[in-house]
């Protein structure tokens, strides 16, 4: 459920799943303008739905729609996975935190407890992703963004839910600041949706970020960022195991079952050979 919906790599990974799973359910895209959110959200469960995923614009519209939020959906009430209860009534979850947690240590070796990070955005996807980092332990996150308001926001969210990591917000044209920062950082996140476009200018310069830093991008494929820090050695990873990971987490919330990891994985690396080589962050 999102708008635009049509590039989602959702479909092919989970009924690869329910397949493999022997479960008889389909996947359809839902694309839904923000009118028409909360009437959707009303029908689905009529029409035989017993849960979908949102994506963006609708993950706050939809936690609005809500009857219960988990843990993580409930401190920015951004829903990416709904699960229609025997009752029918409506529970939001937010996986996405799990998918980066899971994709960091898969493809990078971190783990949060006691770690420092840094994030550049300020949009949906890293907060949610932060919140959930900084519960998990990580000790102090540097967040980056134009806006330093919108990462302010975030970083009080943290202080309040999760008092022992230290929040430290810059905006982008603090450039010697930042530089300092990532001198000493294990880890990038990179967050934003720069790299999606062909003109697209880059996140931050990649010569600002020193070479024992290990970088995950949040867009699923070579953006040109990913491609700058590689050809100087560091480590790096793009956004397809999160999203592997938050949807095999939103299988288990479905059907109660092991998600078939492997499976999800080949049908998503599949689908994804068929997409541009620069594709979104949708899921």
């Amino acid at each position: 459920m999102g708008w635009p919906v049509k590039h989602s790599l959702s479909p092919p990974m989970q009924e690869a799943a329910f397949a493999a799973c022997g479960i008889a359910a389909e996947y359809r895209l839902l694309p839904t303008p923000a009118e028409l959110v909360k009437k959707v959200v009303r029908d689905l469960p009529a029409r035989g739905f017993d849960g979908w995923n949102v994506t963006v614009p609708h993950k706050n519209a939809v936690g609005r729609c809500m009857d219960r939020l988990d843990h993580e959906a409930m401190p920015l009430a951004s829903v990416n996975t709904v699960v229609v209860e025997k009752d029918r009534r409506l529970t939001g979850y937010s996986t996405d935190g799990y998918g980066l947690e899971m994709a960091l240590l898969e493809q990078l070796g971190f783990a949060p407890a006691g770690q420092r990070m840094a994030f550049v955005g300020g949009g949906g996807a890293v907060a949610a992703t932060a919140v959930h980092m900084a519960r998990k332990g990580v000790a102090e996150l540097v967040m980056i963004n134009r806006t330093l308001a919108k990462i302010e926001k975030i970083a009080n969210l943290i202080a309040n839910i999760a008092p022992q990591c230290r929040v430290h917000c810059l905006s982008l044209d603090q450039t010697d600041r930042i530089g300092e920062c990532l001198s000493q950082m294990p880890l990038l996140v990179q967050g934003t949706s720069l790299g999606l476009g062909a003109d697209d200018p880059m996140p931050l310069n990649p010569d600002m970020i020193a070479p024992d830093t290990a970088v995950m991008d949040m867009i699923y494929g070579p953006t040109p960022f990913l491609q700058a820090l590689r050809k100087r050695g560091l480590r790096t990873a793009d956004g397809q195991a999160m999203l592997l990971h938050q949807g095999a987490r939103s299988f288990f919330l479905w059907t109660g079952l092991d998600p078939p990891l492997e499976v999800m994985r080949e049908a998503l690396s599949l689908a994804l050979q068929k997409q541009p080589k620069t594709s979104g962050q949708g899921r």
